[in-house]
């Protein structure tokens, strides 16, 4: 599988996504994520991964601008949260505004909370004036998919993005989604802050093996799947590090060790019980200066 840092994947609309993007969960507003998605773009990342819950997209949105990039050149997702699925138009329009864009490349259902599917078709429509050029879901499993196409939606999700890593493999969500036309997407695509998989004994001895980083070992295992990427960091070093896993391959006996890790163990919140989440533990929302 030759790949290079400006491989895509074709969605079923046509769009064109980096398999490796920058995600910014949980990175502070302010200068600290302005430079991480600037360095990644002097990097030669071409995608950024943000949230209207993150409270970033401004930081987002000015790191942008700094790379003086043409817009075509670079692809940008952002997601709805729960608090604007009333106005799911509204809620797109204040995170155009926050990351200084006319359209974003892809919009997700950031969970399916109650009354999803009919948020989606909202995002169908915003999709058809061309306010974003894809739209998806997150953290959806199969049945919630499912459930989608039985309330009448005529767009299938361009993108799935969910918690995929060694431990937590999703082999059966990423097979219906390659039989439906959904690309999937991995967050903690390293295992998830405090509960990285870079310490594996057996990720390290491959990484030694093949001297490369345990990072990079991981993140290539999942686009060899087909899986496109999102790791978060803050520092240069790491973003450069993570973008340097295209001069390598795992070979199949490779990926058969790497597959055997999983345990089906998410770290993220069961997604059939997101409703019942106490709002105490959501983060607040905020706004940047």
């Amino acid at each position: 599988m030759v790949l290079n840092i400006n491989s895509c994947v074709e969605l079923n609309n046509g769009i064109k996504m980096p398999y490796l993007g920058l995600g910014v969960f949980r990175s502070p507003a302010g200068e600290v994520t302005r430079s991480a998605v600037r360095t990644a773009l002097e990097n030669g990342y071409r995608m950024v991964d943000t949230a209207r819950i993150y409270c970033n997209e401004r930081s987002v949105g000015r790191g942008l601008q700094d790379s003086a990039l043409p817009r075509e050149q670079y692809f940008v997702t952002t997601k709805l949260w729960k608090s604007d699925w009333s106005n799911p138009r509204q809620g797109l329009e204040q995170s155009l505004e926050r990351l200084q864009l006319d359209y974003v490349d892809l919009y997700l259902l950031h969970w399916p909370f109650k009354g999803f599917a009919q948020a989606y078709l909202e995002l169908e429509k915003l999709q058809q004036e061309g306010l974003c050029r894809a739209i998806g879901v997150s953290n959806f499993k199969i049945h919630h998919l499912e459930e989608l196409k039985a309330a009448g939606a005529t767009v299938v999700p361009q993108v799935n993005q969910v918690e995929c890593h060694p431990q937590n493999s999703e082999d059966a969500l990423l097979h219906y989604c390659r039989q439906h036309g959904i690309v999937l997407e991995a967050y903690s695509p390293l295992g998830g802050e405090g509960q990285s998989l870079i310490g594996d004994p057996r990720i390290q001895s491959l990484a030694d093996y093949l001297k490369v980083t345990p990072a990079q070992v991981l993140l290539r295992w999942n686009i060899q799947r087909g899986v496109v990427v999102i790791p978060k960091s803050v520092h240069a070093q790491r973003i450069l590090e993570n973008s340097q896993l295209f001069g390598f391959e795992l070979s199949q006996d490779d990926m058969d060790t790497i597959a055997s890790i999983n345990t089906n163990f998410r770290r993220a919140f069961d997604s059939d019980r997101i409703d019942q989440r106490p709002e105490s533990t959501f983060p607040k929302i905020v706004d940047e200066e």
